[in-house]
This record gives structure tokens, sequence and C-alpha cells, in this order.
């Protein structure tokens, strides 16, 4: 291979081959930010169901297993 084959052939994969790494990368972010999504929706939830503390702090202690 020539010093100008090797520039061609960079010149025509080089950009498809990096969006479909950066795409890759962004799927396996978002995906493993999926359990953290769903902690925090169990969070807010009991938060919202907690009534017997009156301040959000106290909510927050009794949904993390505080006074158990």
């Amino acid at each position: 291979m020539h010093l100008n084959d090797v520039k061609d052939f960079v010149k025509t994969y080089a950009f498809p081959v990096l969006a479909v790494a950066s795409t890759a990368s962004l799927i396996s972010i978002a995906t493993s930010l999926l359990p953290i999504s769903e902690w925090s929706r169990i969070q807010t939830d009991c938060i919202d169901r907690t009534i017997a503390f009156e301040g959000l702090p106290d909510k927050v202690w009794s949904c993390n297993g505080g006074g158990s």
C-alpha cells in the first residue's frame, strides 16, 4: 500500500468509524445509567408515600433504611 492509498483509506473510513464508536459509547453510557434511574424512581416514590415525617431530610433518611 502506498502512502496515498493509506490517506484515501483514512479519509474514506475515519469519520464513519468514529461515528460508530461514538454512538456505541453513548449507548453504553445510557445503558449503564438505567439502574440509577430505577433507583431514583423508587426513592422518589418512597419519599412521596412517606407522610410520617415532616421534613424532606427525614423522609430521605427513612427511605434509605434509617432508624432500622
